[in-house]
């Protein structure tokens, strides 16, 4: 069983990502921005995150930034319903580990898991 957190601006993708991830037999924990989703990382563990691209107060990219700052290497997923390859290829060189397309089916949601928790 993996620890994962959810970060979303989105009360609905973070209940429904959530309850996707518990079915899969896995811990969920989440936050409503990167900076919430931040304070969570330093102060306990997750195995990998899954991330909003926008929202306020601090954005997807904001918290990759984050954690390079804090040298803190935890497999991150971005989501986004739209990813231009600028922002793609920012986000990879910050550490992201892959990207799904928002919503995120079980079955993308599991495979994403399976390839990333390995």
């Amino acid at each position: 069983m993996a620890r994962i957190l959810i970060v979303d601006d989105s009360l609905l993708a973070r209940h429904s990502h959530s309850n996707i991830i518990r079915d899969l037999g896995h811990e969920t924990a989440t936050a409503e921005n990167g900076q919430q989703g931040l304070d969570l990382v330093l102060k306990e563990t997750f195995d990998a995150v899954l991330i909003d691209l926008m929202m306020p107060v601090m954005d997807g990219v904001g918290f990759l930034r984050a954690l390079k700052e804090h040298r803190i290497e935890l497999p991150t997923v971005i989501l986004s319903a739209d990813i231009q390859e600028t922002k793609r290829q920012e986000c990879l060189s910050l550490g992201a580990r892959a990207f799904l397309e928002k919503p995120g089916t079980a079955q993308k949601i599991s495979r994403m898991l399976d390839e990333l928790l390995a």
